[in-house]
């Protein structure tokens, strides 16, 4: 009865690293999408800011009136610190996950072999 329960055991084991690997997988993919998402919106803002800019410039006052882009640019600064953070926070998942850049753990590679009986032994060798 001792091979079933290590069987049921490590099938436990198995089941339980497929789901959180499932989970970081998850976590990861929404991260990359926030992420994403926060890179169109500098760009968002950037077209903004660069049309403001453009249309002082079109006006001759872009010297007189620069303050008026002040908004704009706090807005871009705040986008960057979002995305800096963000990718801060990616960063930290794949390192807790022990994602260096290198293949990350399997489900295969941290699972162990089952054997109902020891491998057989070869017979020493008379020489």
């Amino acid at each position: 009865m001792g091979f079933l329960d290590k069987l049921k055991q490590q099938a436990t084991e198995v089941a339980t690293t497929v789901a959180e690997k499932t989970q970081e997988t998850a976590k990861m993919g929404q991260l990359q999408v926030q992420l994403r998402n926060l890179r169109n919106e500098e760009r968002d803002a950037l077209a903004d800011f660069g049309r403001a800019a453009y249309t002082l410039h079109q006006e001759g006052a872009l010297a007189e009136r620069a303050g008026e882009l002040a908004a704009a640019g706090a807005k871009i600064a705040d986008v960057r610190r979002q995305i800096a953070d963000k990718e801060a926070e990616i960063a930290d998942v794949r390192g807790a996950n022990g994602e260096d850049g290198a293949a990350s753990d399997t489900v295969e590679s941290s699972a162990e072999e089952v054997r109902a009986d020891p491998p057989p032994q070869s017979p020493p060798s008379e020489g």
